[in-house]
């Protein structure tokens, strides 16, 4: 899990965004003539050296407003890793959206009506469960800890997670921009094993 800032940003010219890509396994592609990113391609396996790396990003309210270009390009790079024919040993992207993806089948247990329905249905379910970067509603800014904190309107560790779940669970993709998906902000959480936030100051 890492938490990017859209100052931070600036101020080193893209490293976190370069660490996302880095441990998903994925690398800019250049444009020599300007030095501008004109696409993404993904890393070997055999080159890369270790498994992908499943990264759940929780971008500022800044970063979303000023880099909506780079939530773009992260979120090309996680669909381009979790579409490459590896094991879930190899791609751990690939294995979470595997083991959503039956989760929620066996959950919904009904049929669709027709094959083009199913097929939607498992589509709909693919992009849900491939949502990767996470911040407060459009218009907000912050995670709504510290007026919790300032208020003392809080009692447990619990509620604190809480209020940071009701504030900074939207999504944000190339086709959704920061539509609420606090089933998701709450699984992708759920797996986190290591989060960082670069201190670039």
């Amino acid at each position: 899990g890492l938490v990017v800032w859209g100052t931070s940003a600036m101020r080193t010219h893209g490293d976190d965004v370069a660490q996302i890509l880095a441990l998903l396994g994925v690398r800019p592609v250049w444009q020599p003539e300007s030095r501008r990113i004109q696409g993404i391609e993904v890393i070997p396996i055999s080159e890369l050296g270790h498994p992908r790396i499943d990264v759940t990003v929780r971008i500022s309210g800044f970063f979303r407003d000023a880099f909506p270009n780079l939530i773009n390009l992260l979120d090309q790079a996680i669909e381009l890793a979790a579409s490459q024919n590896e094991t879930p040993e190899e791609n751990f992207i690939l294995k979470h959206l595997q083991e959503d993806m039956a989760r929620s089948e066996s959950a919904s247990g009904e049929e669709h009506s027709s094959p083009s329905d199913r097929e939607a249905g498992v589509e709909a379910n693919r992009a849900t469960s491939l949502y990767r970067i996470f911040g407060s509603k459009p218009g907000t800014y912050g995670a709504g800890i510290l007026a919790a904190l300032d208020e003392r309107n809080w009692e447990t560790v619990e509620d604190l997670a809480e209020v940071y779940t009701a504030w900074g669970g939207y999504a944000y993709t190339q086709n959704d921009f920061g539509v609420s998906a606090r089933p998701q902000f709450r699984q992708r959480f759920s797996q986190i094993v290591v989060a960082a936030k670069n201190q670039d100051t």
